[in-house]
Parts: C-alpha cells; sequence; structure tokens
C-alpha cells in the first residue's frame, strides 16, 4: 500500500475539525448548564428574598395589632380610673 499525502491530510484535517467541534460542543453545553444553575440560583434568591418580605410585612401586622390591644388595655385602665374619680367626686359632693 502506497502512502498518500493527501489523503492523510484529509483524515487529518477531518479529525481536526470534529475534535474541534466536540470541544466546542463541549464548552457549548458547560456555559448552557452554568447559565441554568445561575438563573436556578437567582430564581431562588429572589423567592427567599420575597418570602423575607411578606414574612417581615406579617410581623409588623401583628406587632400593630399588639401595640392596639395594649393601647386599648391603657385606655380601659384610664376610663375605669376616670369612673372611680367620678364616684368619688359625686360621693364628697357638698350640697349648699
Amino acid at each position: 500500500m502506497k502512502f498518500d499525502a493527501s489523503t492523510f491530510s484529509f483524515l487529518l484535517a477531518l479529525s481536526g475539525a470534529v475534535s474541534g467541534w466536540v470541544a466546542w460542543w463541549i464548552g457549548r453545553r458547560q456555559q448552557i448548564i452554568q447559565k441554568a444553575v445561575k438563573d436556578a440560583e437567582q430564581a431562588l434568591n429572589e423567592r427567599r428574598d420575597f418570602n423575607h418580605l411578606v414574612n417581615n410585612q406579617l410581623d409588623i401586622s401583628k406587632n400593630i395589632a399588639h401595640g392596639f390591644e395594649d393601647l386599648e388595655d391603657q385606655m380601659n385602665v384610664m376610663s375605669n380610673e376616670l369612673r372611680e374619680i367620678k364616684a368619688y367626686m359625686i360621693g364628697n359632693q357638698k350640697y349648699s
């Protein structure tokens, strides 16, 4: 069998092209996977941040409601004290 340089050159070029394409395909696949991972992490972070904000709003609402309950209790105590003062003043009123 005779050594044919053109056939050898063609096979060498073909193997170089195929290996280049395979290397490009692997690199592109890794880029796609990395982008998908980055997008998934970003979506997870956004969801976590949103849930954090929702929980903060719920906590604020609960604390405001608790504050109004305390304020209502203080108003009831003041109302009872005013009734006691009024009853004391009526009981000690001197008629002339």
